[in-house]
């Protein structure tokens, strides 16, 4: 009889296990979480960014300065530019202490052209070109970050008006100009017409301190040849008064003004350029009269 075999079971070989998908499961994990880290801290991580270059920048520029300046530039205004886009743009400026110094001019001196960082903004640099404007004292500059300026500011102070072929001017004790001015004057402030009025404005203005039966009514003080003033009201009167004493002169109009209430009268021009003399001259009323009978 003839022997049949059975067959051999055969064991078949199974695939080994995938270890590999966990770990890449984990690492779609961790993509995944960056990217969504990236999301939330962009500006943050743009700023972390922009800081280590700059700080590379200066340290390699410390290292070899001459050779590597164009370079440095080029990468430090990139780096200003992720500053910008990272928030730090200058987006705010705050200024208090001015009133003459015009807004243009202030703005202008501070320099914010472009989309300037405020890592990037000279602050010493933005202080002397303000500091240069004719008004300003003195100015402080402070950043805020991330995006503001707070800038306090002190003006010269002006003491009088000066006007000089149709143009006013704000003036300091020295004669300075310190602003032109737009309106033509400044409430509180005496205004000076003439040649030389702004060089002498502060002498007169201390002389008349004392006086203020004749600082009342004051309209002009008028600079005559860059010699001597004239002292013009809105009734009208002139008083002209000496090149030289002006102390005494004004001390004597005072004192005629309280013994004869002089300058309540019907005085068109009061002389006091002669020491010994003085010249009146009255408000002619016959040539009024017959200009308001003409009129009628």
């Amino acid at each position: 009889m003839r022997e049949i075999k059975k067959p051999q079971s055969r064991a078949l070989a199974l695939p080994a296990p995938m270890h590999y998908l966990p770990a890449l499961r984990k690492t779609n994990q961790l993509v995944a979480r960056g990217q969504r880290t990236w999301v939330l801290h962009k500006r943050l991580g743009v700023q972390l960014l922009a800081l280590f270059i700059v700080v590379l920048v200066l340290g390699v520029g410390m290292i070899n300065r001459n050779h590597l300046v164009n370079g440095a530039t080029v990468v430090t205004e990139s780096a200003a530019s992720l500053f910008a886009y990272a928030g730090l743009a200058v987006s705010e400026v705050s200024l208090s202490g001015y009133g003459l110094t015009k807004e243009a001019a202030l703005f202008e001196a501070i320099g914010l052209q472009g989309n300037i960082s405020l890592v990037n903004f000279d602050a010493e640099a933005a202080r002397q070109r303000i500091e240069a404007l004719p008004s300003i004292k003195s100015a402080t500059i402070r950043k805020i970050y991330p995006n503001s300026l707070n800038i306090e500011l002190v003006e010269k102070t002006p003491i009088a008006v000066w006007r000089i072929d149709g143009v006013s001017f704000a003036i300091d004790a020295k004669g300075d100009k310190l602003v032109s001015l737009e309106q033509g004057g400044i409430d509180g402030l005496p205004l000076f017409i003439g040649d030389g009025a702004a060089d002498d404005a502060a002498s007169l203005i201390k002389a008349l301190e004392p006086y203020e039966l004749l600082q009342q009514d004051l309209l002009a003080v008028s600079r005559i040849g860059d010699r001597r003033w004239d002292l013009i009201y809105d009734t009208g009167l002139r008083i002209m008064l000496p090149e030289k004493d002006v102390d005494q002169a004004l001390a004597k109009i005072v004192a005629l003004d309280t013994e004869k209430q002089l300058l309540s009268r019907d005085i068109e021009i009061l002389d006091f350029r002669l020491k010994d003399f003085i010249a009146v001259r009255p408000v002619d009323r016959a040539g009024t009269d017959q200009d308001e009978a003409n009129t009628q």
